[in-house]
């Protein structure tokens, strides 16, 4: 088919993403976005992962253009808390190209051989400072840098940082300074009815005031309710129940205390007994909530399970939240674009929120349905929409595997729901499969045990997460030197221990000393002012 015009139906983030991104790199498309007057949006803040910057970087946005009007902060990592025993202890998960290897001829396996001799130094929370040093001490000191001299080593600041936002805010930000001024249409209304023609494509689509659309490609931004994809197209839906559990959420704003302790430069996540707390600070105020599975508990128990968590902090902020319920529907459309209806966002699938991959999705699909439409110039083949069809499957099912991983990697035992998630979830379709993505998240220390070593180069998250549970690819001191002459490698070890801690003691005296988190923002993001418009 030829594309000249498209519609997209639904606002929000998603809507309001994709018609900018469509503007800016389409010209040869005509945009029109219909939005519900009626409609709102959930609005508890957002966290993104550094995929996002490919993203702006389509758009042409600086961090300076649009971080202020979206109360946008920045995220260096995310921090996991009680997810692999619960005693209080946590792991990072740090944004970083890549692991760095200066000075460990061993590779991944050196940091294996250290905890192995070291246990008590280098713990399960140590594996993140060993290859991502810069920025997993930016995230424990809660400090700022774009390192402008290049003094940490393997840091790239456009890159290994990602950033909490108010999604709502965001997609206000794209229509007004994007979108309309890029001549996309916006047309206020809701879908009523449609009719396809002999194809069974999308041909007319009535709305309840009686105007009739026709586009050539029909985008679905209408939400969980995927009223294009889903009702009227027929895309089955197919959950993810059987790898995830939670189902539902709390959510609240709540104020800040002290901004400059409390607006982390990182996503706070903390497991509870029957899910996780995810805490996201704008610069106006926090975000948080708690996912939680009602396969294990109620909401009223959930709730009070929720508020015993925020009365740690603060008992009276806790009181007084104000709290709302959200019902998470995760899993995926069987076809994201059939015949000419394409599902962006929620309309075509969800992974529940511990990796940040709802805006994550969305931007990823936009970027594969700019680069479809500009392949040739708007001619789309069956061909190349059944491959947008499997590479956004693909994407999702290892963003719902990898997300399951934290789950199925952890330690605890403590209640019904964590062992579930242990022992009886099944988080790998078959056992081909359950080798292939093992490894792919764990190369190596994994790989050891299935035999077989190769991985995707933007998995190596996984082994953050795996490292951070506990795991290593070497389990006894013997198994070190079994190969090898005893003296030469416990030398090898010795040297390795030595240049890293040099290092690392040089990066601590270095990130102490720049501004933190809060003031790096306050001088150049918000203008030196310490409020924003709410």
């Amino acid at each position: 088919m030829q594309v000249k015009t498209v519609t997209i139906v639904g606002g929000g983030s998603s809507g309001w993403m994709t018609a900018a991104a469509l503007s800016k790199a389409c010209p040869h498309v005509e945009i029109t976005l219909v939005e519900s007057p009626t409609v709102g949006t959930v609005g508890v803040g957002e966290s993104t992962l550094g995929h996002i910057n490919k993203f702006l970087h389509l758009l042409g946005l600086k961090d300076e253009d649009w971080m202020a009007a979206c109360n946008a902060t920045y995220k260096n990592s995310i921090r996991f808390t009680n997810f692999r025993e619960n005693d209080g202890t946590h792991f990072e998960y740090p944004f970083c190209a890549g692991l760095d290897l200066t000075d460990k001829p061993n590779g991944i396996s050196a940091w294996s051989e250290l905890s192995t001799l070291y246990p008590e130094e280098y713990g399960p929370d140590s594996f993140a400072e060993f290859f991502c040093t810069g920025n997993t001490m930016l995230a424990k000191y809660n400090k700022q840098t774009k390192d402008k001299q290049g003094i940490l080593r393997n840091y790239n600041f456009k890159y290994d940082t990602a950033y909490h936002m108010d999604a709502s805010l965001f997609g206000q930000y794209l229509k007004e300074k994007i979108a309309l001024p890029n001549n996309v249409k916006h047309v206020l209304g809701n879908v009523h009815s449609y009719k396809k023609n002999y194809l069974g494509d999308l041909e007319d689509v009535l709305l309840d005031d009686g105007t009739v659309m026709k586009s050539d490609l029909w985008i679905d931004c209408t939400g969980f309710k995927s009223i294009l994809l889903e009702e009227w197209m027929g895309s089955q839906f197919m959950p993810f129940d059987k790898y995830l559990a939670n189902d539902k959420a709390w959510a609240c704003r709540i104020p800040y205390i002290d901004r400059e302790k409390e607006m982390h430069n990182v996503t706070d996540c903390y497991a509870l007994g029957n899910g996780w707390v995810w805490n996201i600070p704008l610069w106006n105020r926090i975000g948080t909530g708690y996912v939680y599975s009602s396969k294990f508990t109620t909401p009223e128990e959930a709730k009070r399970e929720f508020r015993e968590h925020l009365a740690k902090s603060d008992p009276k902020r806790a009181e007084e939240a104000e709290m709302f319920e959200i019902n998470i529907r995760h899993g995926k459309r069987r076809r994201a674009w059939l015949k000419n209806v394409v599902g962006i966002g929620l309309s075509y699938g969800f992974v529940e929120p511990l990796e940040s991959t709802g805006l994550l999705t969305t931007h990823e699909n936009i970027i594969k349905l700019v680069d479809t439409l500009n392949r040739r110039d708007g001619f789309v083949s069956r061909t190349e929409i059944e491959g947008f069809n499997l590479a956004v499957d693909q994407q999702v099912t290892n963003f719902r595997d990898f997300v399951a991983h934290h789950y199925a990697y952890s330690k605890r035992t403590d209640t019904p729901y964590w062992r579930w998630c242990t022992e009886r979830h099944e988080y790998c379709p078959d056992m081909h499969g359950d080798h292939m993505l093992m490894n792919a998240s764990f190369p190596n220390m994994i790989g050891n045990i299935v035999g077989y070593s190769a991985y995707p180069p933007d998995m190596i998250g996984g082994m953050f997460i795996a490292a951070g549970m506990g795991m290593r690819n070497i389990s006894t001191k013997e198994m070190i030197f079994y190969k090898e002459e005893i003296s030469n490698k416990r030398e090898e070890v010795h040297h390795t221990k030595r240049m890293y801690e040099q290092y690392k003691n040089f990066v601590v005296d270095h990130v102490q000393q720049l501004p933190s988190h809060y003031q790096y923002l306050k001088d150049n993001i918000y203008g030196g002012k310490d409020d924003h418009a709410l």
